[in-house]
């Protein structure tokens, strides 16, 4: 039985020059990368945002990534991008008896 995929979310804060770019496709190079997005930061400082969502098993090759982007950047966020949105809150019908 083969693994099922998932798509993941990563959001990594990078300074904004060249360099942190260059490293950064670095080494999404290879991975199923279906989108980069990179932000400025609302912050004072030179520095940007990096959205990656990629598709990928739990597991090894997954932690690999992590670990390669955690050199690149001190604050590495992931989520699950394919998980369905909570069902909106219905408010209770009142029934007069």
């Amino acid at each position: 039985m083969y693994p099922n995929k998932t798509t993941w979310r990563i959001r990594l804060a990078l300074s904004d020059d060249l360099h942190s770019r260059t490293v950064l496709h670095q080494t999404l190079a290879g991975q199923p990368v279906s989108a980069l997005r990179l932000l400025p930061r609302d912050s004072g400082r030179a520095g940007m945002t990096g959205e990656v969502m990629i598709e990928a098993v739990e597991g090894e090759a997954l932690g690999t990534l992590l670990g390669s982007l955690r050199i690149i950047s001190p604050q590495v966020f992931v989520t699950r991008a394919d998980l369905s949105p909570p069902p909106a809150a219905t408010p209770e019908l009142v029934a007069s008896r």
